[in-house]
């Protein structure tokens, strides 16, 4: 039996074929160009979990021949060109796996991973709670919580996959399993930030709480008040305790322009409290382009995602330092630098970021029962260093990954000397030539590489899925 007539007979009517209509529309929805690039044999859109239990005992034998590869893709929102489709092999779509269903009390929420942040809010809104999850609506939930991801709400409760009770697991021998806190509870901790290396997350369940209003929005300034920005960012990360806020300030670079922002929220909904005071009174405020305001979690996630669209070319690099305000404008200058030569790509937009990472968010992060992060509390606070460039021309692609390549290698070397580089690199953002779990640490890799043999004991999810960052590349 063929690959197609094996799909067929697994998933009928759930198989797209080259040269087909829905085909052609599916490959072409990603976020980046680059993946839409990338052409499979065949597309497979399972709408169960059954389907994917299904579909991986029917590849089973070609995948451990590796006569065969697969790509899992939730909504395809990672920009790494091979991370969610597959050249000439089988790319399962998962976005057909819909579903957000409450519990009796509203204290848990299941959710399916073909789901956007936005929909899983819009859905909770109507029943009066929300959820730790994305902070950009548009993202996919499944690949967020598997590389940890950040949330509005991150200071009080952790990385996003700290909400995470319980996942939903297909196995490469397509057995379903649970992983939470009493059973399989180092699969349970190795999916919180262990990205597609032990199986196939179909749902999860995430802990809920009461919604309220918000306080935030994007505040715009003049280039040069960015120095000052630093300062105000390193004060928050090192002195703040007020666990309600979430702080993301960043530098760009667009159509000519420059500007520095701060995206800034008090998720208890109290207007310019104390603790976001240092960024609201900062001078040089762009008049009549902030967007301070009181609203819901879902419009403050819906306006983050104003900033994306699909198709286009874009990727991430990031490093994580320790705050120190003279590291910070060197690496601003490095920034600049690269920016330079660049600036006439056509439809260039660059912009870096400095992302905290307080003390209390590590401590309750590792409250809630630990993730694969494995990061000690005592190392904070630190600031994830977001580099993110967006550009229209295929001619472009060279040179834009070169610069920012040169860029992050400076930056890392800059950190490094004065000290102050951490382990850690936060996966979503990491480029694509990293070792991410590297960073993780030698006793969490140890503990990943045990639980990817115990749980894929042919190793399928490292040799026939090869996209994403593997753990055996780390080892």
């Amino acid at each position: 039996m063929d690959t197609e007539q094996l799909l067929d007979k697994a998933v009928p009517g759930k198989v797209l074929l080259p040269g087909s209509e829905p085909y052609d529309t599916s490959n072409a929805s990603y976020f980046a160009s680059f993946a839409s690039a990338i052409k499979p044999a065949f597309i497979v859109q399972p709408t169960s979990t059954q389907d994917v239990s299904s579909l991986m005992k029917a590849l089973g034998p070609a995948l451990k021949q590796q006569k065969l590869l697969l790509a899992v893709r939730g909504t395809g929102h990672t920009p790494i060109a091979g991370s969610a489709n597959i050249q000439d092999g089988v790319t399962m779509d998962l976005r057909g796996l819909k579903g957000i269903s409450l519990n009796g009390d509203k204290s848990v929420v299941e959710i399916g991973v073909g789901e956007t942040w936005g929909s899983v809010y819009g859905e909770l809104e109507k029943h009066g709670v929300t959820t730790a999850g994305g902070r950009v609506g548009r993202v996919g939930v499944g690949g967020l919580v598997l590389g940890g991801g950040l949330s509005l709400y991150s200071t009080r409760r952790g990385f996003a996959c700290d909400s995470v009770i319980d996942f939903e697991v297909i196995l490469a021998s397509g057995e379903l399993v649970h992983a939470n806190a009493n059973e399989n509870p180092d699969l349970w901790i190795s999916l919180r930030g262990g990205l597609n290396n032990f199986g196939i997350v179909t749902a999860f369940k995430m802990n809920t709480f009461e919604l309220g209003p918000i306080w935030g929005g994007v505040t715009y300034y003049m280039p040069d008040a960015f120095s000052q920005l630093v300062h105000a960012t390193v004060d928050f990360v090192n002195n703040e305790v007020d666990e309600d806020t979430h702080i993301m300030s960043s530098a760009g670079y667009a159509f000519g322009n420059h500007v520095a922002t701060c995206c800034m929220y008090q998720t208890k909904g109290l207007e310019n409290p104390p603790s976001l005071q240092r960024f609201t009174s900062l001078p040089h405020q762009i008049e009549g382009y902030g967007t301070m305001r009181t609203s819901t979690h879902i419009d403050f996630c819906n306006e983050l995602s104003n900033f994306t669209k699909d198709g286009v070319r874009s990727f991430y690099a990031t490093l994580t330092i320790r705050p120190d305000p003279a590291l910070m404008n060197e690496l601003h200058q490095a920034w600049l630098q690269t920016l330079e030569p660049l600036k006439d790509a056509e439809g260039l937009i660059l912009s870096l970021g400095f992302f905290p990472l307080t003390k209390a968010l590590l401590q309750n992060s590792q409250k809630a029962g630990g993730n694969a992060k494995d990061i000690d509390p005592a190392d904070g606070p630190l600031l994830i260093f977001f580099i993110n460039p967006t550009w229209n021309s295929p001619e472009d692609d060279k040179r834009i990954h070169e610069g920012v390549e040169q860029l992050l290698a400076k930056c890392k070397h800059l950190a490094r000397e004065k000290g102050l580089l951490h382990r850690y690199l936060f996966t979503n953002y990491a480029y694509y030539q990293e070792h991410v779990f590297k960073g993780y640490g030698e006793e969490s890799l140890a503990r990943l590489l045990e639980t990817s043999k115990k749980f894929d004991t042919e190793q399928i999810f490292q040799t026939a899925v090869p996209g994403g960052f593997k753990l055996s590349a780390s080892g």
